[in-house]
């Protein structure tokens, strides 16, 4: 922006004003630049910390490796640079194996208890970006024989005589007490 015609004094004032204003413009906008390349390339360090951290805890435990554990990339992150964060990570992971096999004899024995059995089990976490788990099952179970209402109600069957046979013998401790009570007395 050079102003002409006003004089060679203050043209060549107002021509070195824009060019000292252009250079500071073209000085931050290198300042920014460096900064953005700074922070640029501290992100592709974070990136390949993290990367490398999961590539390590993918090769230590069979879960992440085959998927049923997913890890949010925020928090592999910030395992990567926090050994107590990674510590408490791996403590989960190592538990993964003794949950999901938990969980397996539960669902199996809770198939069994209604007259079917379990076909299918799977079990998967999801660790979000503080540490938090989030678990998910999934269970196929099939009665070869009857129908799901059948299975119901010998099921509720099974309860109701149970809680009878509880009572009885609820009705004979009070009547060996009663008893115990008045062989006392006389």
């Amino acid at each position: 922006m050079a102003v002409t015609g006003i004089g060679n004094n203050y043209n060549h004032v107002y021509e070195k004003a824009y060019t000292y204003k252009k250079n500071d413009a073209g000085n931050e906008i290198q300042t920014r630049e460096a900064t953005a390349s700074r922070t640029s390339s501290e992100k592709n360090t974070a990136k390949s910390a993290a990367s490398d951290y999961y590539s390590y805890i993918a090769k230590k435990y069979d879960c992440v490796r085959n998927g049923s554990v997913v890890i949010s990339s925020a928090y592999l992150k910030e395992c990567a640079y926090n050994a107590d964060k990674a510590k408490e990570l791996e403590e989960s992971l190592a538990f993964y194996k003794e949950s999901r096999q938990s969980g397996y004899e539960n669902a199996k024995a809770n198939a069994r208890a209604i007259g079917a059995r379990l076909t299918n089990y799977s079990e998967s976490w999801s660790i979000d970006n503080k540490g938090n788990v989030t678990m998910q099952t999934s269970t196929t179970v099939v009665s070869d024989t009857k129908g799901w209402r059948e299975l119901k109600e010998e099921q509720e069957e099974r309860l109701k005589k149970k809680k009878e046979q509880e009572e009885q013998l609820e009705k004979l401790k009070e009547k060996r007490e009663n008893k115990k009570r008045e062989d006392l007395y006389y």
